[in-house]
């Protein structure tokens, strides 16, 4: 799976789980374990893929992060097994901590 899609299907089944109830963290919430500023650039009128846009123009400018999220995704063939080993909660805290590692 290419990071792109992978982190469409991560963002999408992160905003229907926090609008079923199933969490308190807010995509932006999220995205802001990443880099607090990275949050203002999501607005609620954002589609799936423009968010993911976001995360993946993050990822782009700290080329550990990508590799390593790259690398990540390749091993998914459908979005279920993606869903079956990680929610974006998750993928992110993991980004952050491949990060603290690089320093």
């Amino acid at each position: 799976m290419q990071l792109g899609e992978g982190l469409e299907v991560l963002v999408d089944d992160w905003i229907d789980l926090h609008e079923d109830g199933g969490t308190n963290l807010s995509i932006e919430e999220v995205v802001s374990k990443l880099d607090r500023g990275l949050a203002l650039s999501i607005t609620p009128q954002m589609k799936t893929a423009q968010i993911s846009n976001v995360i993946e123009s993050y990822l782009q400018q700290n080329p550990a992060a990508l590799e390593s999220a790259e690398s990540f995704m390749a091993q998914f063939d459908t979005p279920g097994d993606l869903l079956e080993e990680i929610d974006l909660d998750c993928f992110v805290c993991d980004l952050g901590a491949a990060e603290d590692d690089d320093l």
